[in-house]
């Protein structure tokens, strides 16, 4: 999507309920255009990428740390909402007395306890807490959280978007990469981006102390756990299951493909083209995202573009790897230029088995397939292949 969309429509960028408090007649207005989602639910990194992206180029240092600085403030309610739901029932009531009483103090904006109690207490309002489940997921319901235990979710919460922010600002700005002991990570990371208060000297503090709240803290928690509540009340399965999950940051990789040809080749010989719902003369899949293609086949051409080509420009921006299903053998097309790779397939002998002539069993060489998928990942195909010629859009 444009990033333009982001400076104009405020539905898409939500830097206005990061740093403002909403009045009761605006929330009631974004209610009735159903928002995207609550901003609780939003992914951090993703709206650094989208701040930075419409912020005047070339951005300044000090308007970066900014931007960190309140996106820091999002994660860190996300980590306090996220460890709520996996505490029990006892735990809950636990920590929203204990740190109700906190609210007065000069420091409580920065206060972990203090934090937790008002996030508690404010989805108590809703259905997030319903239902509550017999097991947490990290930890056993029967061992209650101390605040050793909490601080340290919540820096595990908080690391990726720290690791992530301090390659960006290496990649946007120089300087020097931290390095440092895996116990020291959330400290180094944290001094590296501006976020530790240059009062703090000790090599172990609290996470919360990295705080800097544009508004009230609280007024503006209520406001974002407000959304929760809502969508709580229209969906009340979900709003765990988004709450509580796991980002999981897989490497880039190909298709898994079965052992045996035989496998692929019965399942995409007779198999008819979503495009034009005819069975393909040469029919091919696309080994990054499975997507079944006619290969040269004049019926799926749009705007001079056969499939294969056009494929390849919507799927990887001008890199295609394809499985030519009655050959065996892999294709490569990078913009207007295309190869033979060769065959991930080969038979008892370690030969390939071209356009299946000799109708040998064929089997997955794994070797093979992770050299392409590494070529893939690091972008090396014009330099290890050598025989390209011109496609002229035909593939």
């Amino acid at each position: 999507m444009h990033m333009r969309l982001y400076s104009i429509d405020s539905a898409y960028n939500p830097w206005k309920k990061l740093t403002q408090l909403i009045h009761d007649e605006e929330l009631e207005m974004c209610s009735e255009d159903q928002a995207e989602v609550p901003v609780l639910y939003k992914d951090v990194s993703s709206l650094l990428l989208i701040q930075i992206l419409t912020m005047p180029q070339p951005l300044r240092k000090e308007h970066f740390v900014c931007i960190i600085k309140v996106l820091f403030t999002l994660l860190y309610i996300q980590a306090l909402v996220a460890l709520s739901v996996k505490c029990s029932p006892e735990d809950k009531m636990t920590w929203m007395n204990s740190g109700a009483l906190g609210k007065s103090m000069i420091n409580a904006e920065k206060s972990c306890q203090v934090l937790l109690s008002h996030v508690i207490s404010e989805l108590f309002k809703g259905k997030v807490y319903e239902q509550e489940q017999e097991e947490t997921e990290d930890m056993d319901s029967s061992s209650a959280w101390c605040p050793h235990s909490i601080e340290t979710y919540v820096q595990q919460f908080c690391l990726p978007f720290l690791r992530i922010t301090s390659l960006l600002q290496h990649h946007l700005f120089g300087g020097e990469l931290p390095s440092c002991q895996e116990d020291e990570e959330f400290t180094v990371l944290a001094n590296c981006l501006g976020l530790l208060p240059s009062s703090f000297q000790s090599s172990e503090f609290p996470s919360a102390s990295c705080l800097d709240w544009p508004v009230s803290a609280f007024d503006i928690i209520s406001q974002w756990c407000s959304e929760l509540v809502s969508f709580a009340d229209k969906h009340p399965v979900q709003v765990k299951i988004l709450l509580i999950q796991k980002p999981n940051w897989d490497l880039p990789h190909l298709l898994q493909l079965p052992e045996n040809y035989n496998a692929v080749f019965q399942y995409y010989h007779r198999k008819s083209c979503s495009v034009c719902s005819k069975v393909p003369k040469d029919p091919a899949v696309c080994l990054v995202c499975g997507t079944f293609v006619c290969l040269k086949g004049l019926c799926c051409k749009r705007q001079s573009f056969c499939e294969c080509v056009l494929h390849s420009q919507n799927c990887g921006a001008g890199t295609g790897i394809f499985l030519l299903i009655n050959a065996s053998v892999i294709i490569i097309i990078r913009g207007h230029r295309f190869c033979l790779w060769g065959s991930v397939y080969l038979d008892a002998h370690g030969e390939e088995d071209r356009d299946l002539r000799r109708g040998k069993p064929l089997y997955i060489c794994k070797e093979r397939y992770k050299m392409l998928e590494q070529q893939w990942v690091s972008h090396t195909f014009d330099h290890i292949n050598k025989r390209w010629g011109p496609h002229y859009n035909g593939l």
